[in-house]
């Protein structure tokens, strides 16, 4: 009986862990494609507003310009939430 139990909470253990990954995947946004502003490129960003809300606090106005300024602080910046801040 008792090695049921110690079963029963390893996976118990094993699913959070899983949703806390997910969760932190949810909170992370690909900028691959905007790679090219390490090249000296300059990435011209359209003026849509979809909303990200940065780790510094900060509404960036889409995707494109959070990116732009992941890339500029090196990684430093993260997401705190999709939408304004």
């Amino acid at each position: 009986m008792s090695a049921m139990k110690i079963t029963g909470a390893f996976v118990l253990l094993a699913l959070a862990v899983l949703c806390l990954a997910n969760a932190a995947k949810e909170n992370e946004v690909d900028c691959s494609e905007y790679k090219s502003l390490q090249r000296g490129k300059p990435i011209y960003c359209e003026r849509l507003y979809q909303p990200f809300c940065g780790s510094d606090g900060k509404t960036y106005n889409n995707k494109c310009s959070f990116c732009k300024a992941i890339l500029r602080s090196r990684g430093a910046l993260h997401l705190k939430q999709a939408g304004a801040c």
